[in-house]
């Protein structure tokens, strides 16, 4: 993952602040609604329904801004997707922030040499502001290719200022690789197999909240 932006050749962008986009002139009901702010794209959205969460994380490369988006998927195939977005646009009435991005591939060859480059299909979703604290935003796809996107099932979203991460990790992910574990390590005696499926899940789990929370260096 080191120096991922430096492998994959990327022209960094940002998200930039939101105070650039003017706002139009809206009537005293309409005012009252919520609207998306430079904060919002500094925090974590989660759902315990869909047992995702996501965020916009932002990095330096060759002394530029750049933005990714990264996505847990904490359920019954668990993975983590980063994103690159190609554009963002907020809505007229500051509620709903489109972004188009695309997906990051690793691929690791015979040599043990992993390589990453960008899928060709772009992917758009919307996250919409419901209140201070509550968001929509929709996931499509199944097992290991849910994404977010325009389509598939909407959930609602909460922001919060700290990564959810281990705490999905441990609810959501430890019980299904322990039973994988379980399955895998079932020619040993009882006491081991509990004793190796316990150590490698957890070690899956750190592994997954490490992913999420991505570090740049």
């Amino acid at each position: 993952m080191k120096r991922l932006m430096v492998k994959l050749g990327l022209t960094v962008m940002a998200l930039g602040t939101l105070g650039g986009v003017v706002a139009p002139s809206v009537s005293a009901s309409a005012a009252k609604k919520p609207t998306i702010n430079n904060t919002d794209l500094k925090r974590y959205y989660k759902n315990a329904k869909s047992k995702t969460a996501f965020y916009f994380k932002t990095y330096k490369s060759g002394g530029k801004t750049g933005t990714m988006l990264i996505l847990g998927d904490f359920g019954s195939t668990p993975n983590v997707k980063y994103g690159v977005p190609t554009s963002t646009k907020l809505s007229k009435n500051r509620q709903t922030l489109t972004t188009k991005y695309k997906l990051i591939q690793f691929k690791t060859s015979d040599a043990n040499k992993t390589t990453t480059s960008l899928t060709k299909k772009t992917y758009t979703f919307k996250l919409t502001k419901k209140s201070s604290t509550k968001f929509t935003a929709k996931i499509a796809g199944t097992k290991a290719n849910r994404h977010l996107a325009t389509t598939g099932k909407t959930y609602t979203y909460t922001k919060t200022k700290t990564s959810p991460a281990a705490a999905y990790g441990k609810k959501y992910v430890k019980p299904v690789l322990y039973k994988q574990y379980m399955k895998a390590f079932e020619s040993l005696d009882a006491a081991n197999q509990k004793k190796y499926a316990n150590q490698y899940a957890n070690s899956g789990v750190k592994t997954m909240t490490s992913n999420f929370n991505y570090k740049t260096k």
